[in-house]
């Protein structure tokens, strides 16, 4: 099971039937403050409209910008930015507290999505404010060009969840700036069940 998440984590093809999470609620028009990026307003804070997603089932929630487009496959939620230059996923591929097995499967699966890849730095982070294990690899994408990929993998008493984060070798401030404000969005709750109607 955790290899059909790491094939859509890591970018792979994800063959038959795919189940979409029924607990995936998309609300929009939160206030996301950014600094502004054509250089007119330097200092101050854009505004930008977000989009929260919340996951009951998998007690995962996070917010992202609404110029970045969504979609889910089986339990993985994959974000876009507008230029398709960062590509950020979330997903929670099994229960418990297994953050080293999660973590070791995840880069064992980003070293052969993007070999010849190298680790360039593992360190503590956090998402939202919830510690986690991270790791950085550079490698080479499928259209061969350079790409960094940031991987975090952090748990709780009820699941494990993993991120990555996939951009070019040289991500725009922008783009890491946005990753970074998304990072600090999320929260990890309770698993709620899924209510049968």
């Amino acid at each position: 099971m955790l290899d059909r998440f790491l094939d859509a984590l890591t970018g792979r093809r994800l063959g038959g039937a795919l189940f979409v999470l029924g607990g995936l609620i998309v609300a929009g028009a939160v206030i996301w403050g950014t600094g502004g990026d054509d250089g007119d307003d330097e200092g101050k804070p854009a505004v930008q409209r977000a989009r929260i997603v919340s996951v009951p089932e998998l007690g995962l929630t996070f917010a992202y910008p609404r110029t970045w487009r969504s979609s889910t496959q089986g339990r993985v939620i994959t974000l876009r930015s507008p230029d398709r230059s960062s590509i950020l996923t979330f997903a929670s591929p099994v229960q418990g507290r297994q953050r080293p097995a999660v973590r070791a499967a995840l880069e064992e699966g980003l070293r052969e999505r993007f070999k010849p890849a190298k680790i360039v730095s593992r360190r503590a982070g956090k998402l939202g404010q919830h510690p986690v294990t991270t790791f950085e690899l550079r490698g080479v994408g499928p259209n061969k060009k350079a790409i960094r990929a940031l991987a975090l993998v952090g748990d709780t008493d009820y699941r494990t969840y993993a991120v990555t984060l996939i951009t070019p070798s040289r991500p725009s401030a922008k783009r890491l700036d946005e990753a970074r404000q998304i990072f600090r969005t999320v929260r990890f709750t309770v698993p709620q069940q899924r209510k049968r109607g």
